[in-house]
């Protein structure tokens, strides 16, 4: 996969190096039809579903995926459901519960979300100002299977000089997804999420923690400078469906 990719950027010589590192990975694209995964909009809840808060802040909605759909998670049942707190960037412990995932399984009767509407404090605790959560553009998606590709950061190929380091950089940027579930991320800055992950929630070891959704900002969404939204779960989680400790780190230029 993506040979055609390495042959455009004379990387040739090390295909099967390059092949030989890479991880499956599913890789979303954009569906002029309406489909049970997409991005922005309003989610489909259970009729009883409470809007997730932080620090008294309703986080964002950021997307929906039908579990049917993705072979990432061991279950074929319901969607997840994707939440956000743009004010913070999930680089420290006190970010926790910033980023948040639910799965809603099928049998459950679901309805649109209505959003809620708080009253946050404003000039030093002096006023009160209304705050919904803001919606951004729905962007539906489907998921094919593909490859992804470690940053050169992480060493895993040798290379011969720097011509072929530089080509190597350009083709993994090159074939970087707007969306992709599980692989390699694609950072935009350190490649040291996985241990941000250990170092946030003390849960080892960094190898055991997986890379649920990568997302790059879609239709509206903004992020910092063209931000990147990481969403990680670690393993055993991940194999028991609890959603309740995923981290989500956000990088942008």
């Amino acid at each position: 996969m993506h040979d055609a990719e390495i042959r455009s950027f004379h990387l040739d010589s090390y295909r099967d190096a390059i092949q030989r590192v890479s991880r499956p990975c599913l890789n979303g694209q954009i569906s002029k039809a309406r489909t049970e995964c997409y991005f922005g909009g309003l989610p489909m809840v259970p009729s009883d579903f409470v809007w997730p808060m932080k620090d008294g802040y309703p986080l964002e909605f950021i997307g929906q995926i039908r579990c049917s759909e993705i072979d990432l998670i061991p279950t074929n049942d319901g969607n997840l459901l994707f939440f956000y707190d743009s004010r913070h960037w999930g680089n420290r412990p006190s970010d926790r519960g910033h980023a948040l995932v639910f799965h809603v399984p099928s049998n459950v009767p679901r309805v649109q979300a209505e959003l809620p509407q708080v009253k946050v404090p404003t000039w030093w605790g002096l006023f009160q100002k209304n705050v919904r959560p803001h919606v951004y553009q729905r962007t539906d998606a489907s998921f094919t299977a593909s490859r992804s590709y470690p940053s050169f950061e992480r060493k895993l190929i040798e290379f011969d000089n720097e011509d072929a380091e530089d080509a190597y950089t350009e083709f993994c940027s090159a074939i970087q997804p707007a969306i992709q579930m599980g692989g390699f991320p694609s950072p935009i800055q350190s490649d040291e999420m996985e241990q941000e992950c250990v170092n946030a929630l003390g849960i080892g070891p960094r190898d055991a923690w997986v890379l649920l959704l990568q997302l790059i900002e879609l239709g509206d969404m903004v992020w910092g400078d063209a931000g990147v939204l990481y969403w990680y779960i670690h393993q055993d989680d991940l194999a028991q469906l609890r959603f309740d400790r995923v981290w989500m780190i956000t990088q942008c230029y």
